[in-house]
C-alpha cells in the first residue's frame, strides 16, 4: 500500500474572485506520477500553486515553473547550488549529505557528466533535469511541474517524461505532477490523471 503524501479535501481554486472549482479532493501518494491536463486558462498552473501551501508536516513540495532562464555563467552544479541556497552555508557550500545527494541525483537523472558544463549550452530536455536535480536536493516528496516539456523538441520530450516516470519507481520514490498539453506522450509515463474541464468539473482518474 503506497503511502498518503497529501490528502486534499474540499480544495477551492480562481482566479481573482471567480470560482473554477470547488470541493475538489484527492489524495496524492507515494511514487505517484500524475499528468494534469486541461485547456488553457483552465486552472492548471492555479492548482500546482495551491497544492504547494498545502504541505503537511514532514512532507516537503517544490514547484518548478515553466521556462526558467538558462543564465550564462553557471555549472549545472553552481545552478542546483543555487536554486538549494536554504541548504548551504555562509560561503555557500553544501553540506557532505546534500553533496552526495546532488551527485546522486544527477546521476538518477542521467546528466551526472553535464554537472561542469555551462547551463547555457545544455539542451532544453538537459536544462529541464537539471531542474529537477534541485528538487531531489532539496528532498522533496512531492515534486509539481508546470508545463516541462513545453517548447521541447520530440526527443526531449520523452527523455524528460521518462526521467520523471523513472523517478516515480521504487520504494520511497516522491509523486510527480505535471501539466501538459501533450497527451499522448503524457499517458505513456503518468499513472493518474487530472483532466480539469470546461465545465467546471474537476476529474481523476487512473491511466490505462
Amino acid at each position: 500500500m503506497r503511502r498518503i503524501l497529501i490528502h486534499i479535501e474540499g480544495l477551492k481554486i480562481g482566479h481573482g474572485k471567480k470560482v473554477l472549482y470547488e470541493n475538489i479532493a484527492f489524495d496524492i501518494h507515494e511514487g505517484d506520477c500524475i499528468m494534469l491536463c486541461g485547456a488553457n486558462g483552465s486552472g492548471k498552473t492555479t492548482l500546482l500553486k495551491a497544492i504547494t501551501t498545502l504541505n503537511d508536516a514532514g512532507c516537503r513540495v517544490t514547484m518548478i515553473p515553466s521556462r526558467i532562464p538558462k543564465i550564462k555563467g553557471f555549472t549545472v552544479k553552481d545552478f542546483v547550488k543555487v536554486s538549494c541556497f536554504r541548504q548551504t552555508d555562509m560561503s555557500g557550500k553544501l553540506s557532505d549529505h546534500d553533496a552526495n545527494a546532488m551527485e546522486n541525483a544527477l546521476e538518477r537523472l542521467g546528466i551526472a557528466h553535464l554537472k561542469d558544463r555551462d547551463i547555457s549550452t545544455l539542451s532544453d530536455g538537459e536544462f529541464q533535469k537539471a531542474c529537477i536535480a534541485t528538487s531531489l536536493v532539496q528532498h522533496a516528496r512531492v515534486i509539481l511541474l508546470d508545463e516541462p516539456t513545453a517548447f521541447l523538441d520530440v526527443e526531449n520530450k520523452a527523455s524528460v517524461l521518462q526521467a520523471l516516470k523513472t523517478l516515480c519507481l521504487g520504494e520511497n520514490s516522491p509523486a510527480v505532477i505535471f501539466s501538459t498539453h501533450d497527451l499522448h506522450e503524457g499517458l505513456k509515463a503518468c499513472n493518474r490523471v487530472i483532466a480539469l474541464g470546461a465545465d467546471g468539473i474537476f476529474r481523476i482518474a487512473e491511466s490505462e
